[in-house]
């Protein structure tokens, strides 16, 4: 039992860190997946917990010989105390009916007694000692051999520690594989994040080199998008055609706007946008955004303008590389194509023959 008590703990231990936030330094952790996961380790270790402890509950049922069955042999593990303290598990034999005649052992066979195991020699003398008793119905387990006591016990059922391991080893693969899926994720909403910078800084530029303050800019930047998005649901009573045109980077600066809007210190907001979308460029952006408010100056607008150049020209090799992915991608089903038109010209001309 000790063994799924060390599973409860831990388990217990890894939802308080979780509670307490000790787990949010690594990255990744799908919170739906870690859920799975400690339900499946949890109710997987209760389940083969009640399942050893019914198996301990039960007495110990003690063999002092074992039924011989017609025609075959068949193997028995048992549970041997040497000596009332020293246990191990040995797997007997037990001959047929026709053939306890013709039993032998394969004790001098198999070369030094020294260099065998424990177990088996325990084995041997067994074998040994029914080779005297010639009994054609039973095959007796001695309690004393060789001056040394023995006790021979049906082996306990580990089937309860394998179903805690069974389910804990699922939790665990739920665990990675929602972290990877997590993961993924993450890294599309960053290239589509990254997609939609560069016409995000070109419009906040020009809003700048038209004389809008920040706070200006980014309520008319999010009153634009939410415009935009409203267009998209479509007229109400009406079957929508067309599907919302959700962005990520316009949610972000909703989002912006509505902390302003709470009261928010307008450096607070400025960074946590570049916290809440990640990657270098927007970063780059909030930074920008922050020292303007520290330090001030006229020049955002000209710092901005060659911000949102060096935007576009990263968007247009990023599209370059997209485009020779998919060429890439594109090869195998084009190679399948042409094992296909190789194979309706060439079989009719052999089948011609």
């Amino acid at each position: 039992m000790w063994l799924h008590g060390t599973i409860f703990a831990g388990l217990l231990l890894i939802l308080a860190g979780s509670r307490m936030g000790w787990l949010q330094k690594f990255e990744g952790m799908d919170a739906r997946s870690f859920r799975l996961f400690w339900i499946a380790a949890f109710a997987g270790n209760l389940l083969g917990s009640g399942l050893t402890a019914k198996e301990y509950m039960e007495p110990d049922e003690t063999f002092t010989k074992l039924a011989r069955e017609e025609g075959k042999a068949y193997k028995q593990e048992l549970s041997v105390e040497v000596d009332g303290s020293e246990v191990r598990t040995v797997r007997i034999l037990v001959p047929g009916k026709e053939i306890y005649a013709s039993e032998e052992t394969d004790t001098e066979q198999d070369g030094n007694a020294f260099e065998r195991s424990a177990e088996r020699q325990i084995e041997d003398k067994v074998t040994l000692y029914n080779q005297e008793k010639n009994d054609p119905d039973y095959y007796y387990l001695p309690d004393q051999l060789d001056g040394k006591s023995y006790s021979w016990k049906s082996r306990k059922d580990s089937s309860g520690k394998t179903i805690s391991g069974l389910f804990l080893a699922g939790g665990l693969l739920i665990l990675v594989l929602g972290g990877r899926e997590a993961g993924r994720k993450e890294q599309e909403r960053q290239e589509k994040m990254l997609l939609e910078y560069p016409p995000v800084i070109m419009k906040f530029t020009l809003l700048i080199q038209a004389g809008m303050s920040i706070r200006r800019a980014f309520q008319k930047m999010a009153s634009d998008y939410a415009s935009e998005k409203k267009r998209g649901k479509g007229a109400p009573g009406k079957k929508r055609k067309t599907r919302e045109k959700t962005s990520l980077a316009g949610e972000e600066i909703l989002m912006v706007v509505h902390e302003l809007e709470s009261g928010v210190s307008e450096a607070e907001a400025y960074r946590h946008l570049g916290e809440r979308c990640g990657g270098i460029r927007y970063r780059t952006f909030s930074t920008l955004l922050v020292q303007n408010l520290q330090k001030g100056g006229r020049s955002l607008g000209d710092i901005l303008e060659r911000e949102s150049v060096d935007a576009w020209e990263e968007r247009k090799q990023k599209a370059r590389v997209m485009g020779e992915t998919a060429s890439t991608r594109l090869l195998f089903p084009m190679m399948l194509m042409l094992l296909i038109v190789m194979g309706v010209i060439m079989i009719p001309a052999f089948l011609s023959f």
